[in-house]
């Protein structure tokens, strides 16, 4: 609590502006008591003074044993000592309407009407009676009770003086405190989230001296942070998607790298071998013609399995350079029938078409055309004999779906999601004799995806369907 109060700035403001003001007020307070005082006693001695000339004049137009009446008025309307002196010094007793003895010296000493301590300055004025030639001296002490009783009057307010002081102290150091560090506070609290790059906040203060400008370019300085953060992180996570997508990429060349050599390096050691046997005349492989045959049909299997892989080489070298154009889709897939019409024929497959006519197309047409191969190819090499083959194409939705169903045979559910992989074929053995190079599919997916087609292939009622959608 102690650390908390002693690092607020509400707080030493406050305490600051409270203190000066107690101090503000006290000093005022003090000055006045002062300066007050003595303010009236010099009024007071004025006044008295203009009242004491008037005196005297009057006085040097009176008889010394007439002045009693003066005297006598002068001290019932002001409270003052009076003592008159002739020129020897000697006290002389006040003239008075009652007393007619004048000059009459007091030699008992100075005569007071009062307590000493009741009486403040002393004036003195020379003067000389109407009928008298000797100058005499008139002494007015003014009355110092009404300064006591002021000076009294003022300090017996100042406990009350000093609460109420203390009171508003403390009330204008709070306004005046939160007035000055509301807007601190405020762009203290969005600097603190600044720091910790949270830009989901607005500073509301509306003032327009320094602070509220201050404010406000905070508020700007968030809006540009934040729009260039936002950039940053889309960078970013462009960057690591690129990233990505590089890594895979050439994690997917390293794994057909891979493959491509486990592939090859098969039928090279069965070429080996044979060709060993075939050198040294060891046992059945005297038979040089029999097996010389074997050799060659192995190496015509790995020229094809090498096609393949340099068709993968071009479909990925040419993938920004798509050599399109527009082309009928219909024809294209009727001259691909005719490609396969004997080996059709020669498995005793029946060939159904529905193509709608004028099926127009953009595209790279050879690779395509290389699509609807593979595809015929795989239907035809897998169907079992006499069965159906149904190939449709029509136009929906401004779109072009091709489709290719072979009958009589099924693919196992968990293999389906793994076909278009390079080299995987469904066929364990992965015998040149009951399966391809495995690169159709993948050579499918690759040209497929180039022209942005969508595609699948599933299971139905009757065998496996093939669907393109352009």
């Amino acid at each position: 609590m102690k650390k908390k109060i002693r690092n607020s700035l509400f707080v030493k403001i406050f305490a600051v502006t409270c203190l000066l003001m107690v101090v503000c007020c006290a000093a005022t307070y003090g000055f006045i008591a002062w300066l007050v005082p003595q303010t009236y006693s010099t009024d007071l001695d004025a006044a008295l003074d203009k009242e004491a000339n008037v005196l005297i004049s009057e006085l040097e137009c009176t008889a010394g044993a007439e002045s009693g009446v003066l005297f006598d008025e002068f001290l019932l309307n002001n409270t003052v000592l009076l003592q008159l002196y002739d020129e020897k010094g000697r006290e002389i007793a006040l003239p008075s309407q009652y007393n007619n003895d004048f000059p009459d010296a007091v030699h008992d000493g100075i005569v007071f009407e009062g307590e000493p301590s009741l009486y403040g300055a002393t004036h003195s004025y020379l003067f000389r009676f109407e009928d008298s030639e000797t100058v005499y001296t008139l002494s007015v002490a003014g009355n110092a009770e009404p300064v006591s009783q002021l000076t009294d009057t003022i300090g017996s307010i100042v406990p009350s003086l000093m609460v109420m002081a203390v009171f508003l102290s403390v009330i204008g150091a709070v306004l005046y405190s939160r007035y000055v560090t509301k807007p601190v506070i405020e762009i203290s609290r969005v600097s603190e989230k600044m720091s910790g790059l949270d830009f989901t906040w607005d500073c509301t203060e509306e003032r327009s001296d320094e602070l509220g400008i201050l404010a406000h370019s905070l508020n700007e300085l968030s809006r540009k942070l934040s729009s260039s953060l936002n950039d940053l992180q889309e960078a970013n996570s462009r960057l690591e998607a690129d990233i990505e997508r590089e890594r895979m990429l050439e994690q997917a060349q390293l794994d057909f790298f891979s493959a491509v050599s486990h592939e090859l390096k098969t039928p090279i050691t069965v070429i080996k071998g044979q060709l060993e046997g075939m050198l040294l005349n060891v046992g059945k492989y005297k038979e040089r013609d029999k097996y010389l045959a074997r050799s060659l049909e192995v190496v015509k299997a790995m020229e094809g399995m090498v096609q393949e892989i340099l068709t993968v080489s071009r479909i990925k070298s040419s993938e920004n350079t798509l050599q399109e154009e527009t082309f009928d889709f219909s024809d294209l897939v009727k001259s691909a029938h005719g490609l396969f019409e004997d080996m059709v024929v020669g498995k005793g497959l029946e060939w159904h078409e529905e193509l709608q006519k004028g099926l127009m197309l953009q595209g790279d047409k050879a690779l395509l055309g290389k699509v609807v191969n593979n595809l015929f190819s795989n239907a035809i090499h897998y169907s079992p004999a006499g069965s159906d083959i149904f190939i449709t194409a029509h136009s929906q939705n401004e779109r072009i779906q091709f489709s290719i169903e072979n009958t009589g045979v099924h693919l196992p559910e968990g293999d389906i999601p793994k076909l278009f992989d390079a080299f995987y074929r469904v066929e364990r053995s992965r015998s040149r004799q009951t399966g391809g190079s495995g690169l159709g599919l993948y050579i499918v997916k690759m040209i497929l995806e180039q022209h942005g087609a969508d595609y699948q292939i599933r299971n139905t009622e009757q065998g496996v369907c093939f669907r393109i959608d352009f």
